[in-house]
Order: C-alpha cells, then sequence, then structure tokens
C-alpha cells in the first residue's frame, strides 16, 4: 500500500477508526472468489430498494466479468474538472429535466465510459443514498454483458479502472473511519492497496457503495 495517495482526503483533526469491515468474519478461501453469480443473487433481495421518493443524481456501478470474475468499474475523474478532481467514482451524475434516475445513470455512463445501454442488466439498488452534500443519490448496480471495451470521455475521464470484487474484500484493502463529534459521527469507508487502484484511493460516497455491495454479497449464506 503506498504511503500517499493520488487523492486529497479532507480528513478532519478527530477522525477516528470506525467498525471493521462484515466481511472480513467470512474465511479468507471464501472472499478469494467473487463470481458474477454470486453477485447476482446477493442483489436479488434488493430490487425493492428501487428509489420512490425525491432524487438529484444516480450513479452506475458496472460489473464485468473477467475470467470467471466479477469486476467494479470505476472511473477517475479528470483533474480539469472544478467538482472532485481526480476523484474515484463510479459513471453517473445529476438527472436532466423529467428523467428518470435509470435512465441518468445508463447515460451518464454511456456518456462517460461509451457503455451501450443495451447491454447492462440491472440487478438492484441500495435506494437513495446521502452525499458528503445532502445530494440524494441513486446507485444501481448492472451487469454488463460480453466483453466491451470502455472509452474515456476526454472531458471528464481521465481512466478507467476495472477492480476485482474479491481484491475489495481482502483482509488490508478496506476500512472505516469515524468523523464528526461522537453521537453525531459519519462512518467514511475507504479502499486502498489494490493492484488495479495503484496509488488510487477509493473514499467517501463511492466506498460507501462498494461497502454496501461487499456487504450484501458476504452475507449472503
Amino acid at each position: 500500500m503506498p504511503a500517499t495517495y493520488r487523492q486529497r482526503v479532507p480528513r478532519p483533526i478527530d477522525a477516528r477508526p470506525g467498525e471493521p469491515p462484515p466481511w472480513l468474519t467470512r474465511p479468507r478461501a471464501e472472499r478469494a472468489s467473487v463470481p458474477v453469480g454470486r453477485l447476482r443473487r446477493a442483489m436479488g433481495g434488493w430490487a425493492a430498494s428501487l428509489p420512490t421518493g425525491p432524487v438529484d443524481s444516480s450513479v452506475l456501478v458496472p460489473v464485468v466479468e473477467r475470467d470467471g470474475e466479477a469486476q467494479l468499474v470505476f472511473i477517475r475523474r479528470s483533474t480539469a474538472l472544478a467538482r472532485d478532481p481526480g476523484h474515484i467514482a463510479f459513471p453517473g451524475g445529476h438527472l436532466e429535466a423529467a428523467e428518470q434516475p435509470l435512465e441518468a445513470a445508463l447515460r451518464e455512463a454511456q456518456e462517460e465510459i461509451g457503455l451501450d445501454p443495451g447491454l447492462v442488466e440491472v440487478v438492484g439498488s441500495f435506494g437513495v443514498v446521502r452525499s458528503p452534500r445532502r445530494e440524494r443519490v441513486v446507485p444501481f448496480v448492472g451487469l454488463v454483458t460480453g466483453h466491451p471495451a470502455f472509452v474515456a470521455d476526454d472531458h471528464e475521464v481521465a481512466a478507467i479502472l476495472e477492480v476485482p470484487a474479491a481484491s475489495l474484500a481482502a483482509d488490508t484493502t478496506c476500512w472505516q473511519e469515524r468523523w464528526g463529534p461522537i453521537g453525531a459521527d459519519a462512518g467514511v469507508s475507504f479502499f486502498a492497496g489494490v493492484p488495479e487502484l495503484a496509488d488510487d484511493l477509493v473514499w467517501g460516497l463511492t466506498a460507501g457503495i462498494v461497502w454496501e455491495l461487499l456487504a450484501a454479497i458476504f452475507a449472503e449464506p
């Protein structure tokens, strides 16, 4: 794990360790592989979490199969962007007028990484989550058919990263911190130290989504 990361984290001076990832109670051998079928089964119970209230933004969590393993597709945002420059994220953005959350997530994925919406099978959602800016965001998990060649948008995306879900569930790649006064603090998730990430750090809203996804996968009997 590198001593420094590409992304800057505005960590408060009162930050303290949070809860350990729940999946670390599972044997290492069980966490060493996450086939797409297992992810699909884990998301089956989340279909009812589709949003019914107001939504500001949505993101797509694209999942591709490589050598039998589920891999999550991230983007590194361009450093030229005014908002969250250089951060690791999932494709997504604000809803346009009269647009539904899923429509926005698929549109943004097509614009940012060239993903054809027709290749995406949405298998669930975690419902509405709150970003650090208190925006209402809906993450959709989508299985990508075949092996498409992703193409990064020149303006918004600096890099496209594919990371095995199993690697993100390893012993030393994830942690949580508590930010804010005790009793009113918030858990902030982090992932790093995965070869495919190199010196990139996944944190904040994106890491929180990954945390929920892995917790669902390894909660499965």
